[in-house]
């Protein structure tokens, strides 16, 4: 029995190779494909040279646009998600003492029914700080949907930012260029 068993253990082994196993490739496509509007309900224009033209109109603060994109593998919807990372050219001082928000409470005073408003003291910034004009990454959501938001502020206004979009395994960069007016 001990030398019939042999010869099929020994099969066993022999025929089991590591070259068998088969590893899927993974084709992504990797896109930008517009900076919204402040509403975000459709593209700022873009120039016969791909440029972005972003109008600045807030006086004294940053005004924030989102910019859509998306991944796809093999052409459908990343499964697991897939990180996006992000990296603009532009970069603004939060200077310590500054007021980064005014917050205001509102609620209905359970005593007198009344309607009321209360402004709760400033947030105040306690030490300089460097802020990028976007946020670093995005993983990607329904259909390989990615955003991210920039937020230049009015001082920029002339500049252009480059805004860098990096995929890591596809080893994928994409650069998107949007004058601020």
């Amino acid at each position: 029995m001990k030398k019939l068993l042999t010869p099929i253990v020994c099969l066993l082994f022999i025929a089991c190779e590591k070259n068998d196993v088969v590893v899927p490739i993974k084709e992504y496509q990797f896109s930008i494909d517009s900076v919204l509007t402040q509403n975000g309900l459709k593209s700022i224009p873009k120039d016969q040279n791909g440029l972005y033209h972003l109008k600045i109109t807030t006086v004294g603060s940053s005004q924030s646009h989102r910019v859509v994109g998306k991944i796809l593998v093999n052409g459908k919807e990343p499964y697991p998600s897939e990180r996006v990372s992000f990296e603009s050219n532009l970069y603004w001082w939060l200077r310590q003492g500054d007021t980064t928000a005014t917050i205001t409470q509102s609620y209905i005073n359970y005593f007198t029914g009344q309607y009321t408003i209360v402004n709760l003291p400033p947030m105040i910034s306690n030490k300089d700080e460097l802020v990028p004009t976007t946020n670093g990454s995005s993983y990607s959501g329904t259909g390989g949907e990615v955003n991210t938001v920039i937020a230049p502020i009015r001082e920029m206004i002339g500049d252009t930012l480059v805004l860098k979009a990096y995929h890591y395994p596809s080893n994928k960069t994409i650069f998107t260029k949007i004058v601020l007016e």
